[in-house]
């Protein structure tokens, strides 16, 4: 069953359940349901969604229910960081993405290949619709009921999930298309870096490119990407999603970019405003935490 179909919960709903979890330790489904989703609220309702939420933690390990039927948290996530963080090891695990050129629909995997088709496009050009999506999508994925692009009521479940899993935005000037996104991976770059022990640290250019990839493999490059036969842009060429991230970084501060004369190798990042740019090392700030 795909994971973008109406019978998963959606990430807010999820967020609304750790938090709860993280307040309360351990409760059983009628003590969440209670105090999630009373029964005022739920009038007609055959599967509310706070049982979608309930569900979903389970199927994901965000939450473990033991034999007298008490749910609690797999681990703690006292922020929303810790949340998405957990998210997104969750959902990049190898264990929950074999099979993705044959079996695209099962598990996760239709979240793992719009993923990566989705950060294929550059933040810097127009922002990305379903349609766009699709056909790449389709183009590897044509035999009937297993193309993993989502229809016209799943795609908003998507655009639900890639903010929060901190690879996309909404576009900051609106569109016609209500539910067009744009790549922008910052948020997922900056947590997994905060999390690496890399800060305060300068570390080869490539050796860090490398360590995102691995941490977020549905970027060029990454490890589930090439499975999809999407452009590899190789070692030492950084694709326009994941440059986009460094030179926020590097605005920002968190990042710090140096060309060494005497370093053995290094990259070239996509900067519109500096073409063919090239860095060696990367010092990763302690303001990276702020």
């Amino acid at each position: 069953m795909a994971f973008l179909n109406v019978d998963r919960a959606l990430p807010p709903q999820l967020w609304a359940l750790v938090r709860l979890l993280s307040a309360r330790k351990s409760l059983t489904d009628s003590q969440v349901k209670a105090l999630m989703s009373p029964d005022s609220l739920n009038a007609g309702k055959t599967d509310p969604p706070v049982q979608l939420a309930i569900r979903t933690s389970l199927e994901l390990g965000l939450v473990v229910q033991d034999e007298s039927g008490k749910l609690a948290l797999q681990r703690p996530m006292p922020s929303l960081a810790d949340f998405q963080h957990c998210l997104r090891e969750i959902l990049f695990s190898p264990a929950r993405n074999t099979d993705l050129e044959s079996d695209p629909i099962s598990g996760n995997r239709d979240m793992t290949i719009v993923l990566s088709y989705f950060l294929s496009f550059d933040p810097l050009d127009s922002p990305v619709t379903r349609t766009q999506v699709d056909e790449i999508s389709a183009r590897s994925f044509s035999v009937e009921g297993k193309n993993p692009t989502p229809s016209n009521v799943r795609w908003p479940r998507f655009v639900h999930w890639v903010p929060m899993l901190g690879l996309g935005v909404a576009p900051l000037i609106p569109t016609s298309d209500s539910g067009t996104l744009t790549p922008d991976c910052t948020r997922a770059v900056r947590q997994m870096l905060a999390r690496s022990g890399l800060v305060g640290k300068t570390v080869s250019a490539v050796d860090l490119v490398r360590r995102i990839r691995e941490a977020i493999p549905v970027l060029p490059g990454g490890a589930y990407s090439i499975r999809l036969d999407i452009p590899d842009p190789g070692q030492q060429v950084v694709d326009p999603a994941l440059s986009f991230a460094l030179l926020r970084g590097e605005h920002e501060g968190w990042l710090q970019f140096n060309r060494f004369s005497d370093s053995a190798s290094s990259v070239t990042i996509a900067d519109r405003d500096k073409p063919n740019r090239r860095f060696s090392d990367i010092v990763v700030s302690e303001s990276i935490n702020g």
